[in-house]
């Protein structure tokens, strides 16, 4: 389990990003974050592999202290991180140097890295692509890369920043199914997103504002909640919604597209 209690982070100005931010991420589960740019999201989950430490507050992870600097080493082991460009992550030449890269640094053995390796690129479907030049990769193809890095660490809490955002429509897509093949696996998945659609892929939905959780719950739940405020959420959700206010639609859970609400309506019928 990731635990925040009580964590507040400012910068060295005085800017203050988290706001006593009580939080808990089960093991096994699929958390959606979203929010305005500028609400804490990507904060927020620095803090879930120590990358950042709290000006106030705790987080721990497996009941280990990110403020102790003496767990920092086994907490970054279990969370694993992939960030918006997968670029800054790039460590090697190719697909396979890049994720043997830290196999290696934990001093494991040639065979039991080459097995990491092999298994970790099968996984993200990259098989085939190890002696691949990491120049020569497609942006969605890169942050398979990045997510088979970590895999090979054998991180259990998998937390994605923004990995879509600079990806076209069919990317996006295919990486969100990846990202759902792995939480299937039994992989913890946090996922930062500002795409509303994709929250629907999530157990839980997160929407932060002004460094604080404003909503918290079900996917269904939050659509309904910024729906009822007067938030702007995708025309389908919102179609959903309206046909399910008027008894229409019976399905507790919104259709993430098209075809699945035309089925939610045949079966309402």
């Amino acid at each position: 389990m990731i635990r925040f209690e009580g964590v507040s982070y400012s910068y060295p100005d005085g800017h203050k990003v988290l706001d006593e931010i009580d939080l808990q991420i089960e093991e096994g589960t699929f958390t959606a974050i979203t929010g305005d740019n500028g609400s804490g999201k990507s904060t927020l989950v620095r803090h879930m592999s120590g990358l950042l430490t709290p000006s106030k507050g705790t987080v721990s992870v497996c009941g280990m202290n990110t403020l102790d600097p003496s767990n920092l080493r086994k907490v970054r082991q279990l969370v694993g991180m992939v960030f918006q460009d997968p670029h800054s992550q790039a460590v090697g030449a190719t697909v396979e140097e890049d994720v043997a890269f830290g196999p290696e640094n934990l001093a494991l053995e040639r065979e039991e890295i080459r097995d990491r390796v092999f298994s970790s690129v099968l996984d993200v479907g990259m098989g085939g692509f190890e002696e691949r030049l990491l120049m020569n990769l497609s942006g969605g193809q890169l942050q398979k890369t990045a997510i088979a890095g970590i895999l090979a660490m054998r991180s259990e809490y998998l937390v994605f920043d923004e990995i879509t955002s600079m990806l076209d429509h069919d990317s996006r897509s295919m990486m969100l199914d990846l990202v759902k093949k792995l939480n299937h696996m039994g992989k913890t998945v946090v996922y930062v997103t500002h795409h509303l659609e994709e929250v629907l892929a999530a157990d839980r939905a997160i929407v932060m504002e002004g460094g604080s959780v404003a909503i918290d719950g079900s996917p269904a739940n939050v659509f309904r909640e910024l729906y009822s405020s007067g938030h702007s959420i995708p025309p389908l959700m919102e179609l959903a919604i309206r046909l399910k206010d008027t008894g229409i639609l019976e399905n507790n859970v919104l259709p993430a597209t098209v075809d699945e609400l035309m089925e939610d309506l045949c079966r309402s019928m």
